[in-house]
């Protein structure tokens, strides 16, 4: 069975502000953009990051949620990890860059969730590339 026709929202949850900025872009670059948050580190202690990212979640019962994590085994994958615990239908995702999260926005209805939480985790890969 197909989940193309499902809603998927992001959730970018980052050290300082950094997840903020990566939504300025996107949306700077495609324009508005519907379901998709930032939660930043800044504003909040851990145990609100993880209420927060859950409050998100609340509004997803029955749809997909992908959460894009700066570095992972940091303070802000360790709050995506509890905010998540038992959780069906989300995904945490760390080394979020922008080519992940553009392809995210315009894949989102394309592919469905297990094909596309695939191919973000290849293009984050793919992406990195060293120059000389």
């Amino acid at each position: 069975m197909s989940d193309t026709g499902s809603r998927t929202a992001g959730i970018i949850v980052t050290h300082g502000r950094l997840a903020e900025e990566f939504v300025r872009t996107i949306e700077g670059i495609l324009g508005k953009v519907e379901d998709f948050y930032s939660v930043c580190s800044e504003d909040y202690c851990d145990s609100l990051i993880v209420e927060k990212i859950r409050e998100i979640m609340k509004k997803y019962k029955k749809e997909h949620i992908v959460l894009f994590v700066d570095y992972s085994g940091g303070s802000c994958f360790m709050n995506c990890a509890r905010a998540t615990a038992g959780m069906e239908g989300v995904k945490v995702i760390s080394g979020v860059n922008l080519p992940v999260l553009l392809d995210f926005v315009t894949k989102k209805g394309v592919l469905n969730y297990k094909e596309m939480t695939d191919h973000l985790v290849k293009r984050g890969r793919d992406s990195i590339k060293g120059a000389s």
